[in-house]
């Protein structure tokens, strides 16, 4: 059963809205990011609650949704659901809208703010999803070191030995807009000319742990019905490419490194996006 992380009631002035779905929160995520589009969002933050299916864990919500003074926008199509969300709700004294009501006017009510009306504004989510679109087929087509040539055209560039993550990285960067390509390095290959000829502040090298790396080679072999124990996920083996690799790191100082080990998708990504819109290091 999930678990959802206790807080004290918030008195910062912020106004917090949670958004709770069934499914995997697409639609709702889109219509309340359109519909904020109509308002001012420096003292607004949004928590996600997705792939909801357990009446319990609707109760647990609702009860942190009371310590947060929250608007809940909600997307429950089972009736047994929608029933104990909408009771807790009403129990608590929480405001529990449709997303397929008028969801602009409930958040006018709610943030006492008139909506802007700004002709134009509804597209925003539109030309999101669009850039986004393209992100995904730019990440697609220049995965693992293919059409090098279209390298130039990146926002972020992400190098790396084998299984260190470049793929999913590059996919869940491209699902946030950013065009992301990935180009493999290994000892006996070289590196695609394209690679040094565009701005080396876009290139991240990744680098890894031995122990972080093994485990998922050895995880990688599995999945092929191959022998764990094969020179590909051997410690040795391993420990002299990451050595390699960071060598070769070195050698192109404006290359930024960003350490994976142990550390979700999530947590890198967020590193790496924060290191292209501040010119620092990542994290």
């Amino acid at each position: 059963m999930k678990k959802i992380e206790r807080k004290k009631r918030h008195f910062s002035g912020n106004k917090i809205i949670y958004l709770v779905g069934e499914g995997t929160g697409e639609t709702i995520s889109r219509i309340a990011r359109a519909s904020l589009a109509q308002f001012h969002r420096e003292n607004i933050q949004v928590k996600n609650f997705f792939l909801v299916t357990d009446e319990h864990y609707i109760s647990r919500i609702i009860k942190n949704a009371a310590e947060d003074d929250a608007l809940i926008a909600f997307s429950i199509v089972q009736p047994a659901l929608r029933e104990v969300l909408i009771h807790d709700a009403e129990s608590r004294g929480i405001k529990a809208i449709d997303v397929i009501g008028d969801f602009i006017l409930q958040l006018s009510l709610f943030l006492k703010e008139k909506p802007m009306a700004i002709p134009g504004r509804q597209y925003v989510l539109d030309e999101e999803y669009f850039r986004r679109i393209e992100a995904i087929n730019y990440s697609v087509k220049h995965d693992d070191g293919k059409l090098p040539q279209g390298l130039k055209s990146a926002d972020i560039v992400l190098v790396g030995i084998s299984r260190t993550g470049k793929t999913p990285l590059a996919t869940y960067l491209a699902n946030q807009g950013w065009k992301a390509a990935n180009v493999p390095i290994h000892h006996d290959m070289d590196p695609p000319e394209e690679l040094y000829q565009i701005d080396q502040r876009k290139v991240f090298a990744l680098i890894i742990n031995v122990e972080s790396l093994v485990k998922l080679r050895e995880s990688r072999l599995k999945q092929l019905g191959l022998e764990p124990e094969a020179r590909y996920a051997d410690p040795v083996q391993v420990a002299g490419e990451i050595d390699w690799s960071m060598d070769f790191f070195r050698q192109n100082s404006r290359w930024r490194i960003v350490d994976v080990s142990n550390r979700a998708i999530e947590e890198v990504a967020a590193s790496i996006v924060n290191a292209c819109r501040t010119g620092k290091k990542p994290a």
